[in-house]
């Protein structure tokens, strides 16, 4: 199919190149000058993207995706949105609601939901293999100047707040797989920060303890700033423990079945499997793994950590 991508930066750039290579038709604007990837045809404007596209992938700033977005459903396409779906929730309801509207698949690009890693932990949460989970702790960590090492990090929309900036959002793979493996929350009590001397103007440092509706507790720690990267998550469960790290390739069950799972992968293929399974969801006629209504429930989730740093106090979500 014809696919336009909007925004060509990494990530935008990485999902052409998978288009290009699963042997779509593939568009690309970006109002910058960033390099367009081989085989993409780029073209001048938004419209002119749209307007002759079956599908849209939004690889743009944060603080572009729902308009982004919603001008894309209007001009009858199929959308993928990088995360965060949105700014909000009440944007992301906006963009779930006019797909639905417009009968368009939409979904949101969380290629960690693809990782064999994830993919182990949530296996071992169906079959039971943990007991009833109980407690649980999620954690992302990296500095903000290591991540894109041959760009300035003050110039990048994660450290501005008028491009939707900020821990909180940036690392929302996070909460998007703690309600993915482990349910709808409940409330969440949280603080978010601005703690090291990066030159930025939103927070790099994320505390939340949400309580989850099934009665359990998980904590979420991120940040802008941690010298080597760190990207871990343990489940406790009454019957045995997994543990999942990223930089062992692993994860470890302990417990009365103890044992190491290697989940080693090439992390490429997990960002192919997204375009992969977006572009199956529209001809098999089904949601995306990660759905609009899911990155709705995410950014309910955001929202809440926000209103609780704000104001001190706990905050309930909708169930």
């Amino acid at each position: 199919m014809r696919v336009a991508v909007i925004g060509l930066g990494s990530a935008g750039s990485r999902h052409a190149e998978h288009l290009v290579a699963l042997g779509h038709d593939v568009l690309g604007y970006d109002p910058g000058s960033p390099p367009t990837p081989e085989n993409v045809r780029r073209v001048e404007d938004l419209e002119a993207a749209l307007g002759d596209a079956q599908a849209a992938v939004i690889a743009s700033p944060n603080v572009d995706h729902r308009d982004q977005a919603l001008s894309a459903l209007a001009a009858g396409c199929h959308v993928l949105v990088e995360k965060p779906l949105a700014l909000n929730a009440g944007d992301a309801a906006r963009i779930a609601s006019a797909a639905h509207s417009a009968s368009r698949v939409c979904g949101v690009a969380m290629n960690l939901r693809f990782h064999p890693g994830l993919l182990t932990l949530r296996s071992l949460l169906i079959a039971g293999a943990l007991g009833r989970p109980l407690l649980s702790h999620i954690s992302f960590g990296f500095d903000l100047r290591l991540w894109r090492p041959n760009s300035d990090y003050t110039r990048s929309y994660s450290a501005r707040a008028e491009l939707g900036g900020g821990i909180l959002l940036d690392a929302i793979h996070e909460l998007d797989y703690l309600l993915w493996l482990l349910g709808p929350g409940r409330a969440v009590t949280a603080r978010l920060d601005r703690l090291s001397q990066l030159k930025l103007d939103v927070e790099d440092t994320v505390l939340a303890t949400v309580e989850l509706a099934s009665g359990a507790l998980a904590t979420v720690d991120l940040n802008f700033f941690e010298p080597s990267y760190r990207r871990a998550c343990r489940i406790v469960g009454e019957g045995a423990v997994a543990h999942w790290d990223w930089r062992t390739r692993t994860v470890e069950i302990t417990g009365e079945d103890a044992h190491l799972v290697d989940v080693s992968c090439d992390l490429s293929e997990c960002y192919r499997a997204v375009v992969v399974d977006f572009t199956e969801a529209i001809e098999q006629g089904r949601p995306t793994r990660a759905s609009a209504n899911e990155g709705v429930a995410t950014l309910i989730l955001a929202d809440a950590i926000r209103r609780s740093s704000a104001t001190g106090r706990r905050v309930e979500l909708a169930l």
